[in-house]
């Protein structure tokens, strides 16, 4: 029974599959959450809230035993940690696609080049770490998007 591969586990981690993507698949693991952002809008806030906390609970939880059944830190068929943070980016932005897009060129660069804070936590132990580096790029990547489009003119 040890060697069955936890299939809840990779399902949740892999977010069903989209961390198998040939290139890329961290950037597919976010675009995907773009498009569930635009296909699904949320509302009212708390369930966007309550979503993202649930998704970012399971992803910690499902990615760390993920990750330790594969023997490796953060592999990168683990995309529920950017589909996560790519949807904290989202939470206050106005929802059309051109302020979705920014949001995603926010996240992807902070999430590839891990300025400061957000390398630091990458650093914490098992799913928390693999989690944290991205909840922290949402979260930054969301505060862009909302600052660059509050000091354009209207």
């Amino acid at each position: 029974m040890k060697n069955v591969l936890p299939v809840l586990d990779r399902m949740i981690s892999t977010v069903f599959g989209i961390g198998y993507f040939p290139w890329a698949p961290g950037t597919m693991g976010s675009l995907a959450a773009v498009f569930v952002w635009w296909m699904l809008p949320l509302e009212p806030f708390f369930e966007e809230i309550s979503g993202i906390f649930l998704a970012g609970v399971a992803g910690i939880y499902f990615s760390g035993r993920f990750s330790g059944y594969l023997g490796v830190r953060d592999p990168d068929v683990i995309v529920v940690d950017e589909f996560v943070g790519q949807f904290i980016s989202l939470l206050w932005t106005e929802h059309d696609i051109i302020h979705g897009l920014t949001a995603f060129l926010f996240f992807r660069f902070l999430d590839i080049f891990k300025p400061g804070p957000i390398r630091w936590a990458e650093r914490l132990p098992g799913g928390v770490g693999i989690m944290a580096d991205d909840i922290l790029a949402g979260c930054l990547a969301g505060v862009l998007t909302l600052e660059l489009y509050r000091m354009m003119p209207a």
